[in-house]
């Protein structure tokens, strides 16, 4: 089942990446209210307030769905957004999702992987996410602002990607099929996929041209 959701609002420059928690229950669910939900975040026009406000009201909300409808917070998602303005972005993110900056042929992490190490499963598992309990960690929500300049990308994805597909990678295909955004996006999924036990893959690619 894919779990991942994705938002591409051109007319607000509103762009994310969700990926609905893997071994918790109804991830498919909560990353499409994630979107969702990140779809409604008041405009300008509307008094817009910060993008983390929104997600503080979606973390209420899939914590509130997973007690109605599971009887326990066993559901949660992912949620790496951008919000452009001009040359500026702003930057929400929680979870292992990522967005990356492509700049002067360098690509460059801007996203934190919110994880730990688990002594008993022996293996890093998410501490921060839409839909985690306050007392199993509290809810960290990563917030920057990023400036841009003409012919700067940036790509948001799930983990399908990074964790198939190095970044060198992704970066050398950038750089190679920079004038053709389809074909990025075709690569990287193709090879993603190809790899054993790939998991969902989604990405949103945002080319800067001015």
């Amino acid at each position: 089942m894919n779990q991942d959701s994705l938002l591409c609002d051109n007319d607000r420059a509103l762009y994310a990446v969700a990926d609905g928690i893997g071994g918790g229950l109804r991830g498919e669910v909560a990353s499409l209210m994630a979107v969702t939900g990140l779809g409604a975040h008041p405009t300008p026009e509307e008094g817009s307030s910060r993008l983390s406000d929104t997600f503080q009201t979606l973390q209420a909300a899939i914590l509130k769905e997973a007690l109605d409808s599971i009887g326990e917070a066993l559901m949660g998602t992912t949620l790496t957004a951008v919000l452009l303005s001009g040359h500026r972005g702003e930057l929400c993110h929680v979870g292992d999702s990522r967005c990356y900056l492509y700049s002067k042929d360098c690509l460059q992490q801007l996203t934190e992987d919110h994880e730990s190490f688990d002594e008993t499963l022996q293996a890093p598992v998410l501490s921060s996410y839409l839909g985690i309990p306050s007392q199993v960690h509290p809810l960290t929500i990563q917030e920057d602002v990023i400036t841009l300049h003409p012919g700067d990308r940036l790509l948001l994805c799930s983990d399908g990607l990074y964790k198939q597909v190095s970044e060198a990678r992704i970066a050398e295909v950038i750089r190679a099929h920079a004038a053709q955004p389809e074909e990025i996006l075709r690569i990287l999924s193709t090879e993603a996929a190809k790899v054993e036990y790939s998991d969902n893959i989604t990405i949103v690619y945002i080319e800067c041209l001015e």
